[in-house]
């Protein structure tokens, strides 16, 4: 891996992880414990054009252990939650990206719904063991499509201005 791709992996990751720090001293709107906005997700968003499926694996997975690290929550289930969620997420939006299938906005979305479902699944199913978790899924497809949708406009605009990709050559 060359000089100038080991540096974006860095930025990117790390601006998701501060971003990650700071949207946990942002109140979010529903009485859920470890409830996020989610708006970390705008680097994965940022590195689609030209990554590979590993590569956002990597930047999405990286900045959620660096931000678990900094928030004090490694090795939590809301960590596993998290880290589960955001991969399914990468993949439904890397995926969905390459096949040009909707724009950044409906990739977001898509992205977005895919991690709260199965942070809600993992919640249900093995954290508290309680399937009528799956009643909030309405709100967090809300809530997240918003921030979805936040996303999508600044990584559009970032996009814009740095001419399509992280990864040309320059």
């Amino acid at each position: 891996m060359n000089n100038g791709r080991v540096a974006r992996f860095a930025v990117l990751i790390s601006l998701g992880s501060a971003i990650y720090f700071l949207e946990t001293l942002i109140p979010f709107p529903l009485p859920v414990p470890g409830g996020r906005w989610g708006f970390s997700n705008m680097v994965v968003l940022i590195s689609l054009p030209g990554a590979s499926i590993v590569d956002v694996l990597a930047i999405s997975a990286g900045k959620n252990v660096l931000g678990s690290l900094i928030s004090g929550k490694i090795a939590t289930p809301g960590f596993l939650m998290g880290l589960f969620g955001v991969s399914g997420s990468a993949i439904v939006m890397w995926h969905m990206y390459k096949a040009r299938i909707f724009g950044l906005a409906g990739t977001s979305i898509a992205g977005a719904s895919t991690n709260n479902l199965i942070q809600l699944a993992f919640a249900a199913l093995y954290v508290i063991r309680e399937p009528r978790l799956f009643e909030l899924y309405p709100y967090f497809f809300l809530t997240g499509s918003l921030s979805a949708l936040v996303n999508a406009y600044i990584a559009f605009e970032v996009l814009k201005r740095i001419g399509g990709s992280l990864w040309q050559r320059r």
